[in-house]
């Protein structure tokens, strides 16, 4: 018996699925497998990434959480990525679209079904703290016409893979497409 340590050779780049709301769990599950790539010295992270949206403080962790980790993150829309979804996609170093990738911002919205004055006012006064955050990062990362800053202050904003590239929000056309044989890891909703 030999008393060599053989080593196997770590990845250097994964390949991952994350399809679902953006909530507290969600962003669990992305912090824990984040931790398990950088542990396993992994330095790109390729990421199919599809939602709809969901929570802002959880849309801003994972922009966050992208931005700060030693790794390079590598996003791709390959259907739509809305609301605070497009935050969050902000936050990775390479932005990649499929050309029928589609991207929705909006202002922040809550349901006012059964709330009392009180309790309107509050949602207002967060409504609009989540407004300035979201509107920071939008402003800083992107660049749209004005009329589509103005339709952005009153309804949904629809981009289509072109118009985003055009306004900084992706960086290119590209498929998804792991390499033959590639293990692909699973990390959205089960």
């Amino acid at each position: 018996m030999s008393d060599q340590i053989v080593e196997t050779a770590k990845p250097k780049q994964v390949h991952a699925i994350f399809v679902g709301v953006i909530d507290q769990i969600a962003v669990q599950r992305m912090g824990n497998a984040l931790a398990v790539a950088s542990q396993q010295g992994v330095q790109e992270v390729h990421l199919l990434f599809q939602t709809a949206g969901g929570m802002v403080g959880d849309g801003v962790c994972l922009y966050n959480l992208f931005r700060s980790l030693p790794m390079e993150i590598i996003l791709y829309n390959v259907g739509t990525v809305a609301s605070i979804g497009v935050i969050a996609y902000l936050g990775a170093d390479q932005r990649k679209t499929s050309s029928g990738g589609t991207f929705m911002i909006h202002k922040t919205t809550f349901s006012p079904v059964g709330a009392t004055i009180d309790r309107l006012q509050s949602a207002a006064n967060a409504a609009a703290i989540d407004d300035q955050r979201i509107e920071s990062v939008l402003h800083n990362s992107i660049t749209l016409s004005e009329e589509k800053w103005a339709l952005h202050k009153v309804a949904d904003l629809w981009l289509s893979a072109d118009d985003a590239i055009k306004a900084g929000l992706a960086e290119s056309i590209a498929d998804f497409s792991p390499p033959v044989g590639e293990q692909i890891y699973y990390v959205g909703q089960t």
